[in-house]
C-alpha cells in the first residue's frame, strides 16, 4: 500500500463497537457513492472483494442510494466528488447508529475538509491509498468502532491544520504528452487495445505508457490513476464523462 502502514485511532466521536451497538450486525451493507463511472465501476470491485462478506451497492449520487435494500449496518463511502454539502437524502441513513462514514479523498483541501466537518465522518481515506488489503484492515477496524489513518492521509491532515493561510496544495506529476494522453483516453474507459488503435502505437506502448502512469502517480491500478488525474486536473471531468 502506498500509504504505508494503517495506524489505528478512535474515532473522533467515538461510536459503540458495530459488534456491541447491532444484534443483527451480520446484515452489513457498504454503499459507495461516486459519480465517475470508471472510479466507481473499480472501487465496486475493490470492495467486494475486501468487503468481509457485506453487501455492496455502488450508485453515482446520494438520491440513488436504495434505503430499502440496506442491511441493519451500513459502511458509507462517500466520495468528495459528491460532497458539495451535507446531502440532506443521507440524514436518515447517517442517523442510524450503525452506519459508518468514510470519505474518499483524491486529497485532501480546506474547501471540501469544511464541509466534510458538518458530517459524521469516521475515516478520511485518499484514493491513491486504497488497495484490496488496506480497505479489508478499514472496513474490519470500523466494525471494531476504530478507524485507520494511513500515514500520507495524516500528514495532509496536519498540513492543512497548520496551514492558516491555505497555501499548502499538491504538486502536479510531470507526466509526458503521450502519458496525459494515454491517461485522458483510460478515463474514457477504453481498453490498452482501444487505446493503441486510438494513438496509433502497439499495446506494448500503451502498457509502457500506463506502467509509467501509475509509478509517477503513485496509484497502484488504473481506477485510482483516472480519480487523481480527475482531482488534478490532467483529466477533463466533461470529456471522461462524455465517453
Amino acid at each position: 500500500m502506498s500509504g504505508g502502514p494503517m495506524i489505528g485511532a478512535t474515532a473522533a466521536h467515538t461510536p459503540a463497537p458495530l459488534t456491541d451497538a447491532c444484534p443483527d450486525c451480520e446484515s452489513t451493507t457498504t454503499v459507495l457513492i461516486e459519480p465517475h463511472t470508471v472510479t466507481r465501476t473499480g472501487l465496486r470491485h475493490m470492495l467486494e472483494e475486501a468487503g468481509l462478506g457485506a453487501d455492496v451497492v455502488a450508485v453515482a449520487t446520494p438520491d440513488d442510494v436504495p434505503a430499502e435494500r440496506l442491511g441493519t449496518c451500513v459502511t458509507l463511502m462517500l466520495s468528495v466528488r459528491s460532497l458539495s454539502g451535507v446531502p440532506s437524502s443521507l440524514s436518515p441513513l447517517l442517523a442510524r447508529p450503525c452506519t459508518r462514514l468514510v470519505l474518499l479523498a483524491g486529497a485532501l483541501d480546506r474547501d471540501r475538509l469544511h464541509l466534510a466537518a458538518e458530517l459524521p465522518v469516521d475515516a478520511v481515506v485518499r484514493e491513491q491509498d486504497l488497495s484490496v488489503e488496506s480497505l479489508a484492515e478499514m472496513l474490519g477496524a470500523l466494525r471494531r468502532g476504530m478507524v485507520s489513518v494511513t500515514r500520507n492521509t495524516m500528514r495532509e491532515l496536519l498540513a492543512l491544520a497548520t496551514d492558516s493561510a491555505g497555501t499548502w496544495a499538491a504538486t502536479r506529476p510531470p507526466l509526458s504528452a503521450r502519458e496525459l494522453d494515454t491517461l485522458r483516453l483510460m478515463s474514457a474507459g477504453l481498453s490498452n487495445r482501444q487505446i493503441a488503435k486510438r494513438m496509433c502505437i502497439t499495446v506494448h506502448g500503451v502498457k509502457r505508457h500506463v506502467a509509467n502512469i501509475l509509478v509517477k502517480l503513485g496509484c497502484q491500478n488504473r481506477t485510482m490513476a483516472v480519480t487523481l488525474g480527475l482531482r488534478l486536473g490532467l483529466v477533463d471531468w466533461d470529456t471522461a464523462t462524455r465517453n
